[in-house]
């Protein structure tokens, strides 16, 4: 069931565009922690360190919170004009 939206439309402009803004800045955050974990795996190879393989792993597990986050944030256009009932 969808509920229509009471924001104004200046107001929906600005939500569209802050979720823009941070689908964007998650994409960004997904693929550095994907180049982290290909130079921490070098490293961590390079040097047999088990504490760089560790950070390693810490990268992993922040790319599966990201994209959980992106997997359940709205779609900027559909925020705009209705949103879901929860």
């Amino acid at each position: 069931m969808l509920l229509m939206s009471s924001t104004p439309p200046a107001a929906a402009a600005d939500t569209a565009r802050l979720l823009r803004r941070g689908f964007a800045l998650e994409y960004t955050t997904l693929a550095w922690n994907v180049l982290g974990i290909v130079v921490l795996a070098i490293a961590a190879i390079a040097a047999k360190s088990v504490a760089l393989a560790g950070f390693g792993l810490d990268s992993l597990i922040e790319i599966g919170a990201s994209t959980v986050v992106a997997g359940n944030s709205p779609a900027p256009a559909r925020t705009a004009s209705a949103r879901p009932c929860a």
